[in-house]
C-alpha cells in the first residue's frame, strides 16, 4: 500500500510539474501549448508502459494516476479554452463623438465638467487577434454623466483561461504598466467595463485581453 501511494505521488509530480512549466512558461500560444502537452503525454505514456512491464505491481497506481491527469487536463482544457462564454449586456451607445479639447479632457484624468452630459464617444478601435488567437469587434470609450466606460460590441475572441482586460501604453506585449478593468465577462457578445476616474487614457491607449496562465495576448484594440 505504501509503495502504491509513493508511486502515485511520484507520478503526479512527474506529470504535473512539467505540464505547468510547458503551459505557463514555455508555450507562447494555445496551439503550441496543445502540441507540447500532446507530445509530452505520448512520451510519458511510453515510459509508463515500459515501467509497468518491469513492475506489474505498480501498474494501477502509476497508470491510473497518469490516466486521471490526462482526463482532467483534457476536460479542463476544453472547458476553459474551447467553450464559448456568451454575454449580452445593454452597453452604453454614444450619440456623438467628442473632438479637440473636449476629447482630450475626456481621455485624461482631468475631472473638469464635460460640455455634454449625454453619451459621447471619446475613442474607439478594432480588435485583432494576437499570439495565435483570433479576435474581432469594436472597443469604444464612452463618457456619460461624467463617467467613462469601455464597451465591446460585435465582439468575439478565442476563449481562454483567466483572461483579464487591461489598458496599456504600448502594443500589449508588456503589461507590467497597466490599468486593470477586471476579468473578461465573456469571449462572445456585447459587454462593458468601468474605467477608473484617474486613468489617463492618453497614456494607456491600448485595450489588451491578457491570458494570465499563459502570459499571452488574446487580442488587442488600439484606441484613437
Amino acid at each position: 500500500m505504501r509503495a502504491a501511494l509513493v508511486a502515485a505521488s511520484v507520478t503526479a509530480a512527474a506529470v504535473g510539474i512539467p505540464l505547468l512549466v510547458l503551459q505557463r512558461w514555455v508555450a507562447e500560444t494555445r496551439t503550441a501549448a496543445m502540441a507540447m502537452v500532446a507530445v509530452f503525454f505520448v512520451l510519458f505514456a511510453i515510459g509508463v508502459v515500459l515501467l509497468c512491464r518491469r513492475r506489474p505491481d505498480l501498474r494501477l497506481p502509476v497508470a491510473g494516476t497518469f490516466a486521471l491527469i490526462v482526463v482532467a487536463t483534457v476536460g479542463i482544457g476544453w472547458w476553459t479554452g474551447f467553450r464559448d462564454d456568451t454575454v449580452d449586456e445593454d452597453v452604453v451607445m454614444a450619440s456623438m463623438r467628442a473632438e479637440g479639447d473636449e476629447r482630450d479632457r475626456g481621455l485624461s484624468a482631468n475631472e473638469q465638467p464635460p460640455r455634454r452630459s449625454g453619451p459621447v464617444e471619446l475613442a474607439s478601435g478594432r480588435f485583432t487577434g494576437k499570439d495565435g488567437h483570433d479576435g474581432q469587434g469594436t472597443a469604444t470609450v464612452v463618457r456619460r454623466d461624467g463617467k467613462r466606460v469601455l464597451t465591446f460590441t460585435r465582439f468575439e475572441v478565442d476563449p481562454g483561461a483567466d483572461v483579464r482586460v487591461y489598458l496599456t501604453p504600448g502594443d500589449g506585449s508588456d503589461v507590467d504598466d497597466r490599468v486593470e478593468l477586471g476579468g473578461l465577462k465573456g469571449n462572445v457578445g456585447d459587454q462593458q467595463y468601468a474605467i477608473p476616474a484617474d486613468a489617463d487614457l492618453r497614456r494607456y491607449p491600448t485595450v489588451v485581453l491578457w491570458c494570465r496562465p499563459f502570459t499571452v495576448r488574446i487580442a488587442t484594440a488600439p484606441l484613437s
